[in-house]
């Protein structure tokens, strides 16, 4: 055992220096206010020498015209300089006072421990020798540090060799006892037990005078005594009413003398042991003596803060910031060990009144206590924590494969308990709001605790196919939440708290309503009611302007969009085969509405980041909306992405760009920058699916992934896929939409897409449905000539026509294009009439645009040009 000597005289090392820093901040604390005192004295004593310096003579009657002298203000004796204020101590001071008392209070500790090894070793003196020396020891250096304090003056009495005299004399002392009763079996366990809390209750006294350091020691070992003595039939009894009176005394000696960093020990010990006890020796008979307990802990950190009345050195409210965080801390943890019982009691009755009383303590010291009402939240996560984790039976189908599913005894205690836990958060908090100081807190309480509960409650019975029809429960609590909105409202008077209380219940009644939904609906349903909830939530924010309803709001819109936009489960919904009307249109149709008019009833009041997600969210809603409508339209299997799909393909971008020019149109009508931006977003996929999936990978001319023409010669899959794109380009080129770049580039892909067009109906009249097949003939090549031709200078003309540089100037690449086809390919690849004609058409096109542009000047600027 001699490392355990070793760990008792570091240990008592530790601490003495931890108190060498302590006391020598309070040393010098102590001299500066001594220097403080002294120089005031000696400037009261001048004043004093002054009054007598000055003789107290009658007043001569004086002329009325005569001047009264004034003597000098003070005697001489004032302009002797005032006392030097002494220095701080030295170095050498500091080292020969300090940490040379500590080093020698660490030397004598360990000089015993080694002297006890070598008698060991050698066998020098007999175990119960050995012991009576080490006791003798350690009471000598308490009496040494007893005849130190004593003999000091009283502001030096926290000397740090009284410190490490009596912290090394408990630690001595200690490790003598132990070494008595597990070494040498000297001691039972019956003398062992009281002789060591002795030691440790009489270290905690002597830190009354030697100082806080030294009650570490003392706290540290009376939580310690039970580990170091063992009993073959533990009793539980006899541990906790030991642990509530070492409680109860480490408390109020703290209390006392203020030393409240000392409460985290007593705090650690108290609960740990509880713990300890619960997860290795509970028996099911300890459950009163446990419980006991923890609402014993309950009273005395509430006594730690509120005091106990009648007793002098204990009354009054402690309100330092220390304790309040101990005793927050405190309950919390009690709250655990209350939860832990209940557990390792398999739900026992005593155990579940044992928590349910916890719960109610502390919504009893959060009534009296205004500065510590955030303990509320405590009882409340018991009372969750409760039921999530109570240990419930399998159902009766999933033990015995019956299917007739009675619910057992086990979920009428659940229930009857989560109304219990129910009636005391929810009536009790609203109870409360009369008498309180910060209502709100009591009202959130009130509000939340029972949906809570009965979501809980549901999610728990679920298997037991026990239906006590939860949505007309929900209903019930919305009610009663109603109930308390039109209470909260009647006594509004523009007061912070007065506004939380009702936003606190009007919020209530929401997530009672979302439960019922919840319970009656599933699927699609569920998103739709969640969704139409914020139109009505929009409402009653414009009624009551509560901002906290708009953070309630901006929640549900976001569980909406995932569950709409992220759950891969949508696709796997059972759809009809009907078009149009089917669960799409309810599922996206309905959520869209409803977030365009939550848009515009919280958007008239304010334009924040909820306005801007409702926004966003019914542009994701409609396009979803469309495109899968279009997927179920148009393809046989149902909601499956097709990349090989041409005319499908060509559909959607074709959808995709018309809703992209409406976000953009209303966008700038508007001025909403999530619609235009939503609608540039939108521009850009449609413009990288069109171009590079139908443009390149699925062109019918590409070998092998062309795809082929459906329909007719100019009513076919080309004009869908490149005809009317090119059109919708060209509106949002001609009115301009969204940023310069876009419709700069909408222009251009307006004439590609239109050139593309033509020349693949070409192609088609040719070669059929399939344009990457066949042999191009001299007729084919020439009529590429003459539809290029045609469509350069019917594009110039309605540039004319409209004056649009931009056509114009599109047109003329057509023509140069055509030029350079004529000369370089149609004069070598052609011949006869064909090549003739070729050249002739151009000619004439050419001199008849070059007469147009004479006349009608259209290089002139005018108004609207742009370079």
């Amino acid at each position: 055992m001699d490392w355990l000597l070793t760990l008792c005289v570091i240990a008592a090392s530790v601490l003495a220096a931890k108190a060498f820093s302590r006391t020598r901040a309070l040393k010098a604390t102590i001299l500066a206010l001594k220097t403080s005192v002294e120089i005031l004295d000696q400037r009261l004593s001048r004043f004093e020498d002054l009054r007598a310096s000055v003789p107290e003579a009658p007043l001569p009657e004086a002329p009325p015209d005569e001047t009264v002298g004034v003597s000098a203000p003070f005697p001489a004796q004032m302009a002797a300089p005032l006392a030097p204020v002494p220095a701080g101590k030295g170095w050498e001071e500091i080292l020969v006072e300090n940490w040379l008392v500590w080093v020698g209070g660490v030397a004598l500790a360990l000089g015993g421990a080694f002297l006890v090894k070598l008698s060991i070793d050698y066998g020098l003196l007999i175990p119960g020798v050995r012991v009576a020396l080490g006791a003798l020891l350690g009471l000598t250096l308490w009496a040494g540090a007893e005849w130190i304090v004593w003999g000091e003056p009283v502001e030096a009495r926290s000397s740090n060799v009284s410190q490490a005299l009596a912290a090394a004399g408990a630690a001595t002392i200690f490790a003598s006892l132990y070494a008595a009763y597990q070494l040498y079996r000297l001691l039972p366990p019956a003398l062992a037990f009281p002789l060591l809390a002795l030691t440790a209750a009489a270290t905690v006294l002597m830190s009354l005078q030697h100082g806080p350091f030294v009650a570490v020691l003392g706290l540290a070992g009376a939580f310690a005594v039970p580990a170091m003595v063992s009993n073959e039939q533990p009793s539980a009894l006899a541990l906790f009413a030991y642990l509530i009176l070492v409680g109860a005394g480490s408390l109020a000696l703290l209390r006392h003398r203020a030393w409240w960093w000392l409460a985290w020990i007593a705090l650690a010990g108290s609960i740990g042991w509880a713990l300890l006890w619960l997860a290795m020796l509970y028996d099911r008979a300890d459950v009163w003596v446990v419980g006991g307990y923890l609402l014993g802990q309950i009273g005395l950190f509430a006594a730690l803060r509120r005091g106990i009345p009648g007793v002098p050195f204990l009354e009054g409210v402690i309100d330092e910031p220390a304790v309040r965080s101990v005793v927050r801390t405190a309950f919390w943890a009690i709250s655990t060990a209350a939860l832990v019982l209940v557990q390792v009691d398999s739900n026992g009755t005593v155990a579940l009144g044992c928590a349910f009383l916890t719960a109610l303590s502390l919504l009893a010291f959060a009534y009296r206590d205004s500065r510590l009402d955030d303990v509320v939240a405590a009882a409340g996560t018991l009372a969750a924590a409760l039921l999530a984790f109570w240990s419930l039976p399998l159902p009766v189908d999933q033990r015995v494969g019956l299917l007739h599913n009675l619910p057992p005894e086990e979920v009428g205690r659940f229930l009857t308990v989560a109304m219990a836990f129910g009636l005391l958060l929810g009536a009790g908090g609203f109870a409360a709001l009369v008498r309180v100081r910060r209502r709100s807190r009591w009202a959130a309480l009130s509000a939340a605790a029972p949906p809570i509960l009965l979501a809980l409650s549901y999610w728990r019975m679920a298997a037991f196919g026990f239906d006590p029809d939860w949505t007309v429960v929900a209903l019930a609590l919305a009610a009663m939440e109603l109930a308390a909105v039109c209470w909260a409202a009647q006594r509004r008077d523009g007061e912070a708290e007065n506004e939380l209380v009702l936003a606190a219940y009007a919020v209530g009644v929401l997530g009672c309503t979302i439960l019922a939904a919840v319970f009656v609906l599933e699927n699609a349903w569920l998103t739709v009611a969640l969704a139409l909830h914020l139109p009505a939530l929009a409402w009653v924010e414009g009624r009551l302007r509560l901002p906290v309803l708009r953070h309630v709001a901006l929640g549900i819109a976001a569980v909406v969009l995932v569950r709409l936009t992220l759950n891969p489960e949508v696709l796997r919904y059972a759809l009809s085969d009907t078009l149009i009307f089917n669960w799409l249109l309810y599922g996206y149709g309905l959520p869209a509405v409803a977030f365009i008019l939550a848009t515009r009833q919280f958007g008239s009041r304010a334009d924040d980041l909820l306005v801007k997600v409702l926004e966003a969210g019914s542009v994701v809603f409609s396009v979803l909306l469309v495109t899968l409508e279009l997927w179920h339209a148009l393809r046989d299997r149902p909601l499956r992405f097709e990349l090989d799909n041409f005319t499908l393909n060509a559909v959607e971008a074709i959808a995709w760009l018309a809703m992209a020019w409406w976000l953009l149109h209303l966008g700038e009508r508007r001025e909403r920058m999530v619609l235009r931006w939503s609608g540039a977003i939108l521009f850009a996929v449609a413009t990288v699916f069109a171009v590079g999936w139908q443009g390149i990978f699925l062109n019918p001319v590409m070998p092998f992934f062309g795809a082929p023409v459906e329909g007719w010669f100019l009513l076919d899959s080309l004009f869908l896929a490149y005809a009317i794109p090119a059109m919708l380009y060209a509106v949002l080129g001609f009115y301009r939409l969204g940023p310069r770049a876009l419709w700069q580039a909408a222009m251009v892909l307006a004439a590609g897409f239109a050139f593309l067009w033509v020349t693949l109906e070409v192609r088609h009249f040719f070669q059929g449905d399939r344009l990457n097949q066949g042999f191009t003939g001299e007729v084919e090549w020439y009529a590429y000539s003459a539809v290029w031709l045609a469509f350069a200078a019917a594009g110039l003309g309605a540039a004319l026509r409209w004056r649009s540089p931009w056509l114009r100037r599109a047109s003329l690449l057509g023509l140069g294009l055509v030029v350079g086809k004529v000369f370089l390919s149609d004069m070598a690849d052609l011949s006869g009439a064909l090549r003739a004609l070729s050249f002739i058409g151009l000619g004439a096109v050419l001199v008849g645009i070059g007469y147009a542009c004479r006349r009608l000047q259209p290089f002139q600027p005018y108004p609207g040009s742009t370079s």
